[in-house]
């Protein structure tokens, strides 16, 4: 079975689940690394996703797995929240973190480029960000290698760029 399948089959089981705890689902990913699986699944909820959280979707996911049986090689399942500095990869990502400061590579030209910008406007085909220095730049998401969100202290937060 293709990761994206199991990504796709896990997401689909998750939803009950997430809908009972109100939860939401950040991301899975079905990462294979030497001779270890990793079924990693990422949830989140306004004010953030505690141990507790946590425990009960391991618990019940876990038991559908069991059940389900349909990931035919042995893995370890991680629950956890995406994280201060989480990753942003699907426009949803962006979108929800409008405002905030955000580490990325993106592609122009036939060159890399690493950037540290705000996030200023973000919809389904792009993002606008306030680069250092004043600049505002807009990706195509097809342009954005890898973005991740960059920890401000609260006190910082929203201050600069």
């Amino acid at each position: 079975m293709k990761a994206t399948d199991i990504e796709e089959r896990v997401k689909g089981l998750l939803c009950p689940i997430l809908r009972k705890f109100n939860l939401e689902l950040y991301d899975v990913e079905w990462l294979s690394a030497g001779r270890y699986n990793y079924l990693r699944i990422f949830i989140d909820k306004e004010g953030g996703v505690t141990i507790r959280d946590c425990e009960l979707v391991s618990k019940e996911i876990g038991e559908i797995l069991d059940r389900e049986d349909f990931i035919e090689v042995s893995y370890y399942l991680e629950v956890s929240s995406p994280g201060l500095t989480r990753e942003l990869k699907k426009p949803q990502h962006f979108m929800k973190s409008v405002g905030c400061l955000a580490k990325v590579v993106v592609k122009e030209d036939a060159d890399r480029k690493e950037l540290t910008g705000r996030i200023l406007v973000a919809d389904e085909e792009g993002v606008e960000f306030l680069l250092e220095g004043g600049e505002k730049k807009w990706y195509c998401y097809e342009d954005i290698i890898k973005a991740k969100l960059v920890y401000e202290e609260k006190s910082k937060g929203g201050k600069g760029i």
